[in-house]
């Protein structure tokens, strides 16, 4: 059976079920929380930039619409150029509805009306984008500014005057017709209630038009079998705040005003995310070789890799979708590199991955770090545990200084056995340990990291005519051509 709705795309393409983050339970926890608010209810979902929030939204919009609840969606930020938050949320509201009843015109009109003659005590202020929002008539708009500014000061005043008690009645009317048009939809149109309006990207708007936007969801559309979700960044949304009413504005507060309950987006699942991805590289297969592999594949290897740096660079979900596409692409600039030289490129992908975002991030290291100079110490914010074998901890930033102390050239002279001339040999494999001493390295994820770069370099140097080994000068020119991905 076909489902009326504005966006009937996303029934199929965001749902619970293909959620990468693994939300479902969280989404359907957070449905079954909402249904049960009918007095007029304002639920804050709170998610940080970068955590899925319109991802989420979007898939609670198909659960919501498949329960049978009348659901609209409202892009705030889509609306950010308007300069009447109440003619976005109106006509969006009247529109969607018409979508999700063909039949519902009539049952709009009165609302439509109180509608009307709340936007007209706006309309000094954008007469013709109101009017034309909710009547497609800005002729309109301009006419009643025209008249009110050719009128006296003192017939002016009492216009406004007038224009002020007609929006206040408006509001009280507003909201008794929602009021009414929730219970048609339910007894005539055979809708669950409440009706459910997801408000998103409300933090990337201007803070003038975000908080014109909470004051008119909180005083005209706080009403009987209706739900506002309004997804945000609250810190963010606080910053903006007191960037309009001053740095020591207590922001927290205010926003409590329009808030009845906030609700934490949960934090993603990234151990499942990044299953999900592909990292096998099935086609680079004899043309690109990745080390150290230490888990049981490629795939695993790579996915556990990104999941701990996003862990220790606290990388947000679209840090780690970049990463992710980065990384593919300086993989592919490595197969065009092979079909140009017919050399089998190795790329240390640990190594690589830790170069994007040093380079993302602007960290220092990645411009000290050449010839000589390993830098192996990391700026990122927090050193995990990654293992734990057999008693033996290993940390990330043991791992770091591994592969990073492994990625560089070094200049060392030895003295030739016949003239004993010194002479200059270039090599990639300089080891914090001493890489004939591997036996001294403790059984644990580092001593099998240690290994496969050993015997990488061991086995790949002693024929560069078929290998192409990567180190740290390939992973910078490469990065710098794949930071122009945005």
């Amino acid at each position: 059976m076909s489902i009326n709705c504005k966006y009937p795309e996303w029934l199929t393409e965001y749902t619970f079920d293909n959620c990468k983050l693994n939300r479902k339970e969280y989404g359907e926890f957070l449905t079954n929380y909402i249904k049960g608010e009918h007095d007029g209810f304002v639920l804050n979902l709170n998610g940080a930039w970068g955590t899925g929030k319109t991802e989420f939204l979007r898939r609670l919009y198909t659960h919501l619409t498949n329960e049978g609840h009348p659901t609209i969606y409202i892009d705030a930020w889509e609306s950010d150029f308007s300069e009447i938050p109440l003619s976005v949320v109106a006509s969006e509201l009247i529109n969607q509805l018409s979508i999700i009843n063909h039949n519902i015109g009539s049952d709009l009109d009165k609302l439509t009306g109180f509608l009307g003659k709340a936007l007209k005590g706006t309309v000094i202020a954008g007469a013709g984008l109101a009017t034309k929002y909710l009547v497609d008539d800005s002729a309109t708009g301009r006419e009643i500014v025209k008249t009110l500014f050719e009128t006296s000061a003192k017939d002016f005043l009492t216009s406004i005057k007038k224009d002020h008690e007609e929006q206040v009645e408006a509001i009280k009317s507003i909201r008794k017709e929602l009021g009414l048009l929730a219970e048609v939809l339910k007894q005539t149109h055979g809708k669950e209630l409440p009706v459910i309006v997801l408000i998103d990207e409300l933090d990337r708007c201007r803070p003038n038009y975000a908080i014109e936007m909470l004051e008119v969801i909180k005083h005209f559309f706080t009403t009987k079998n209706f739900v506002f979700v309004v997804a945000t960044d609250t810190t963010q949304l606080q910053e903006s705040i007191k960037s309009v009413y001053g740095s020591n504005f207590d922001s927290n507060t205010y926003l409590k005003r329009f808030f009845n309950r906030e609700a934490k987006l949960a934090e993603p699942n990234l151990e499942h995310y990044l299953g999900l991805h592909d990292f096998s590289f099935i086609e680079f297969a004899g043309k690109v070789e990745i080390y150290p592999v230490i888990e049981n594949s490629q795939n695993n290897t790579i996915a556990k890799y990104i999941e701990w740096m996003a862990k220790a660079y606290e990388l947000s979900l679209r840090d780690i979708e970049q990463l992710i596409d980065k990384l593919k692409a300086c993989l592919r600039t490595a197969l065009f590199t092979y079909q140009a030289n017919g050399k089998i490129q190795v790329v240390n992908v640990f190594s690589l991955l830790i170069a994007l975002i040093e380079f993302d991030k602007g960290h220092k290291q990645f411009l000290e770090r050449t010839t000589d100079v390993p830098a192996t110490v990391g700026e990122f914010l927090t050193d995990i545990l990654v293992s734990n074998k057999r008693g033996k901890e290993t940390m990330f930033s043991e791992l770091y200084r591994l592969n990073m102390a492994n990625s560089v050239m070094y200049n060392r002279s030895f003295k030739n056995n016949y003239d004993r001339k010194t002479e200059v040999i270039v090599s990639g494999m300089h080891s914090l340990v001493d890489k004939r001493d591997v036996n001294s390295i403790a059984d644990g994820v580092m001593r099998s990291v240690f290994i496969k770069i050993r015997d990488t370099f061991d086995s790949r140097l002693e024929n560069p005519k078929h290998h192409q080994v990567w180190l740290w000068e390939d992973y910078k020119k490469v990065v710098e051509l794949a930071g122009s991905l945005d």
